[in-house]
């Protein structure tokens, strides 16, 4: 007996759907394992390798006698993974806030919360909740000991400052995001920054690194070991001599820059004010205003000191010898067939020899000599040579921003410019080209290039990998005209000159003293100065050139260099004499500095 239709087309159904269905089966396994395989396979194993950052410590930076200044120390970021906590382990909460200094709440709440809510509204699992940043290494053993596996620390090197604020501007600082910020920090970071290593393993289904089957794993580089040419206690030295000046003039800002002339090598240059590089996110403490470093980003008219230019290019060219004479008394003088006045000068000296010119800075002996010079050899001649001293083009010292000054080119000189730019008006300079304009002198009138690091060092061997020698930029006169110029400068710190106080018996001192007046709206103040003095000792075989400027002192009078700055000077020199052990000029060798070249 048949069976009835509808049952027949329910059993032919049942005979196709079935078989299809297991071939639907068989296809989507044939599609897994072999087809789609690769794909899968990449996708589990990248789920499964992790790759982790293996920090490298930042370089030290010290000074030439292997003081830090700068040091990378260990600290250590501790969390835990709430997702693996035992029940026992979130009992112990309590005890986990001891050993962290922190409040039972906050570690109990970080231990309860194991998901996250994204901004779409996704939930994901909470594998690392920090705790503390930056613990030290007392925090991380206390929480090793309570021996709580969810809870670990990743090693991280905070930079730190071990003097404070000690060279701050030379230095700069790294800041919160690790990027470091002017000064050396910024400068030389390709060789302090190391190279980060890493560890490619991995990781279970807990997301627990399975270290038996690592990868690959490259260890980190140590950034290089930075060794400058500051010396801390004459660095000390220049910024307490600010500190006691700002206290008793209250200026608006200063600078002192100590140097070896002969080298270009900085033992010391401090700006005020000043800041702690520890605290440098302190608003308070580290005002912006405070970390420019003003020896190189501010001009100022360098006014008397400047006045060694014109006169140093006479003597090169031998149109004066140190017994020509002018008229100091003459309010104008002929130039190129039209008569030019002359400054003011704050006393009258008459007929005064080069000699008397110089130790008592005369503005119009002064500015006759460099009328003469250009107007025997022209205007574009004379501003070449004030451009071989170094003045309208940055010094290169690697501090980061630094600006050229301003020289007004001889197309653009009015009618009075001739007549005032010998004596250090119409010209802007920064104190780092004042100071190395002066140390012409010394380094018998050779530009040299003001150096800050001494060499690099390997963290690990302390081999040498970079060795920074003496260089000069070029010749701007002949030993003979620096030799003269220093004789005469050297009557600046006698009896007689603007400068006797600056003198130190034994040490042959020579320099300049500079009284600027600021312009305020437009016009020179007779309320605003800017008092400066550069010199060098011993005249006969430099050892060091110092120059202070103190911007806008305040007292009775004017602040005049001889005054204010020439005083600061001597202290700063006699404290260096100590600290450095120099000998005074009796025994002192006598020759030449060597040419350098460019």
């Amino acid at each position: 007996m048949s069976l009835p239709h509808a049952r027949r087309t329910r059993y032919r159904l049942l005979a196709w759907v079935v078989p299809s269905c297991f071939l639907a089966v068989v296809t989507r396994l044939v599609w897994l394992h072999w087809v789609d395989a690769p794909r899968l396979r990449a996708e589990a194993l990248q789920a499964r390798r992790v790759l982790q950052e293996k920090p490298c410590r930042r370089g030290d930076i010290r000074d030439a006698q292997d003081n830090l200044l700068a040091v990378s120390e260990d600290v250590w970021d501790i969390g835990v993974d709430p997702d693996v906590l035992t029940k026992a382990d979130r009992e112990r909460a309590a005890e986990v806030a001891v050993a962290l200094g922190l409040p039972a709440a906050k570690v109990r709440l970080a231990f309860d919360t194991t998901v996250r809510t994204d901004s779409a509204g996704e939930e994901h699992v909470i594998r690392w909740s920090v705790l503390a940043r930056e613990a030290g290494e007392d925090v991380v053993n206390r929480v090793k000991a309570l021996g709580i596996k969810a809870l670990r620390a990743e090693l991280k090197y905070r930079r730190s400052y071990p003097k404070g604020q000690l060279a701050a501007h030379v230095l700069g600082y790294v800041n919160k995001e690790g990027v470091p910020a002017a000064g050396i920090e910024s400068v030389m970071d390709p060789l302090l920054v190391g190279q980060k290593g890493w560890i490619e393993s991995e990781r279970d289904g807990r997301r627990r690194e399975l270290t038996s089957i690592r990868l690959r794993e490259v260890a980190p580089v140590d950034g290089s070991t930075v060794v400058l040419t500051i010396n801390s206690l004459v660095q000390k030295t220049c910024e307490e001599a600010l500190a006691a000046a700002a206290a008793r003039y209250n200026p608006k800002g200063a600078v002192i820059i100590v140097s070896e002339p002969r080298t270009g090598r900085i033992l010391g240059l401090a700006n005020w004010p000043t800041f702690d590089l520890n605290r440098f996110f302190d608003p308070q403490a580290a005002p912006m205003d405070s970390q420019r470093n003003r020896a190189v980003s501010d001009v100022y008219e360098p006014g008397s000191v400047f006045k060694i230019v014109a006169v140093a290019g006479a003597l090169e060219e031998r149109l004066i010898t140190p017994n020509s004479v002018y008229d100091c008394d003459a309010t104008s003088v002929p130039y190129r067939g039209r008569m030019v006045s002359l400054p003011a000068d704050s006393h009258a000296i008459g007929a005064a020899d080069i000699r008397q010119i110089v130790r008592e800075s005369s503005n119009r002996g002064t500015v006759q000599v460099g009328m003469q010079y250009a107007e025997r050899f022209g205007e574009d001649r004379f501003f070449g040579l004030i451009k071989s001293f170094g003045f309208g083009a940055p010094t290169g010292l690697i501090t980061g921003a630094e600006v050229p000054g301003l020289l007004i080119p001889p197309k653009r000189w009015d009618g009075l410019t001739i007549s005032r730019v010998p004596m250090g008006h119409s010209v802007s300079v920064t104190a780092m080209q004042m100071h190395l304009a002066m140390s012409v002198v010394a380094a018998d009138g050779l530009l040299m290039q003001p150096q800050l690091v001494l060499r690099v060092e390997d963290p690990k061997t302390k081999a040498t990998v970079l060795d920074y020698a003496p260089r000069s930029r070029g010749r701007a006169v002949t030993p003979a005209t620096a030799a003269q110029l220093a004789t005469l400068l050297r009557a600046v710190c006698g009896k007689g000159g603007t400068a006797p106080v600056a003198d130190i018996p034994g040490y042959e001192v020579a320099g300049k003293t500079g009284t600027t007046q600021k312009i305020v709206n437009g016009r020179y103040s007779s309320a605003h100065h800017v008092a400066s003095f550069a010199g060098f000792f011993p005249v006969g075989d430099p050892k060091l050139a110092i120059t202070v400027i103190v911007d806008e002192p305040q007292g009775e009078g004017v602040g005049y260099g001889g005054k204010v700055s020439a005083p600061i000077f001597r202290e700063v020199a006699e404290k260096c004499i100590r600290w450095l052990d120099l000998p005074p000029v009796s025994t002192l060798p006598r020759g030449p500095v060597a040419d350098l070249g460019r």
